[in-house]
């Protein structure tokens, strides 16, 4: 045990006195004050998101390659340098130094990560405080500085926060095809052209078999030549298993509808309506009256973005709240626009339920912890190869190792567009492939906290499990083992 401190020590205080250490802290500081400056967004929400979002995915990019280099390079250099001989030639056994490496990689990734962390964090509550504060300076009047606690009672509830998603239950393939090959027969019957039966069947099939990544779509309301509705078209998405006790707490449904089409141009605003079923009023007013408007009269939105609204849940019509007994909520959106434009809601934008559950801080420390178990996976991986490889093929085979991850993740993603029997069998190789490689995405959680969404236990425990454990440590032993079995002689020069 005190060979291993050793060198755990030593590592550490190498790198400390290393320019390495030095360059990294300075880089590190550079993107987590420069970053929020460079990007030009004017709104105080904005720069926390582009403080939490931008600025620590940068800081976790830059250590990850740093441990991906460090690692290869502690590791063949030893080799390389004859240092490992002088170690080995006294009763400590190599698995002793490449555990004493590993760990001090990590030390110093620790080190760098809770230096950026707490810079970042400060940036975060800086932003924060000052929000609405250029309006009182100003202004001595208390209109602006009520204007200004809303602002942060805002930021506080929908960014620092870490809130609980439900998403809505999948719709039924064969329900949805139908209702999608209607639609799109009626649009190309206005259009002048007819389909024969086969390739209504043929479109039925399609949609059915794409049903997971086709959007919502929701027509707007009809009405008469006095604006009287003729139909109310809508869209009600369910949502099951929610717990009773959500009917006590601040709920809030976040949407992003789409105009016309799914892109970010020629967007604007539009009008709908959102209503939420009182499960009381099931049994007397039926299915279509237990909707509850969320607001008074239908409300405008800029599409293309994503709008927090918050639900009514005790309210004087709905004072048991919106959870049935069955724990089942549902939700109701009709489409208003004044022009006639179609809405659309991707699958995975949900709409959700968001329900606060813990604190920013609390939330802060877990997008932490998913770091710092990245970077020991990288360090592991690095000292792996690089224990038994010189330092380029190590970083080659490492570097290699995670493309493969990342790329099969990306194939077998829902959006992922399958047609022909190439793509099926690309995707059943990626499928395969990543029962063995690590995509690395999975641990970035910066979209989540930036959000205010809750980094759930679950999703720590499944990085740590899944890829750490089953992938990681397997690797590792391969690595020490090769390591152990390598004939220091061989790397002797002539």
């Amino acid at each position: 045990m005190k060979a291993f401190r050793a060198i755990v020590a030593l590592t550490f205080r190498n790198a400390m006195r290393s320019h390495i250490f030095q360059l990294l802290l300075v880089l590190l500081l550079l993107c987590v004050t420069v970053i929020p400056i460079s990007v030009s967004v004017g709104k105080t929400e904005d720069l926390i998101r582009v403080s939490l979002l931008y600025s620590l995915w940068s800081v976790s990019a830059i250590l990850a390659l740093s441990s991906l280099w460090l690692g290869c390079y502690i590791m063949s250099h030893d080799i390389d340098s004859y240092q490992i001989h002088m170690v080995v030639s006294k009763p400590v056994s190599r698995i002793t130094v490449w555990l004493g490496k590993w760990v001090g990689i990590n030390l110093i990734n620790i080190v760098l990560l809770l230096i950026s962390g707490l810079v970042v964090y400060g940036v975060v509550m800086y932003r924060y405080q000052s929000a609405g504060e250029e309006d009182i300076r100003f202004s001595e009047r208390a209109q602006a500085r009520r204007n200004a606690e809303s602002e942060r009672d805002r930021i506080r509830n929908q960014i620092l926060v870490g809130r609980r998603s439900y998403m809505p239950e999948k719709r039924d393939p064969e329900a949805a095809a139908q209702e999608a090959v209607r639609r799109r027969v009626i649009d190309l019957q206005k259009e002048g052209k007819v389909l024969s039966d086969e390739e209504i069947q043929k479109m039925y099939t399609d949609y059915k078999e794409q049903i997971d990544q086709l959007p919502v779509e929701v027509i707007p309301i009809e009405v008469d030549a006095n604006g009287r509705p003729l139909a109310v078209n809508s869209h009600t998405w369910v949502f099951k298993n929610i717990p009773e006790d959500l009917n006590k707490k601040a709920v809030v449904l976040r949407f992003r509808p789409y105009l016309n089409k799914i892109a970010s141009e020629d967007q604007r605003l539009s009008t709908m309506w959102w209503a939420v079923q009182n499960p009381v009023l099931v049994k007397s007013a039926g299915e279509d009256g237990s909707f509850r408007a969320v607001t008074d009269e239908p409300e405008s939105y800029f599409t293309g973005e994503f709008h927090e609204i918050p639900l009514p849940y005790n309210v004087e019509d709905m004072p048991q709240g919106m959870v049935g007994e069955d724990g089942t909520v549902k939700i109701r959106v009709i489409n208003a626009d004044i022009q006639k434009g179609k809405h659309y809601y991707q699958v995975n934008d949900g709409p959700k339920l968001l329900v606060p559950v813990c604190s920013f801080e609390m939330n802060y420390l877990r997008a932490m912890a998913a770091m710092i178990l990245q970077l020991m996976l990288l360090s592991g991986l690095a000292c792996a190869f690089g224990g038994f490889l010189t330092m380029p093929t190590a970083i080659f085979m490492v570097a290699s190792y995670l493309l493969f991850g990342s790329l099969s993740m990306v194939l077998t993603d829902s959006s992922f567009y399958v047609s022909t029997a190439w793509d099926h069998l690309g995707q059943f190789l990626a499928q395969a492939l990543l029962l063995i490689v690590i995509p690395l995405q999975n641990f970035d959680v910066t979209n989540l906290l930036s959000g205010g969404d809750l980094i759930e236990f679950s999703l720590l425990g499944e990085l740590f499990f899944n890829y750490f454990l089953l992938r990681g440590v397997p690797l590792f032993v391969l690595g020490i083992w090769l390591y152990v079995r390598r004939e220091l002689g061989s790397a002797v020069r002539k």
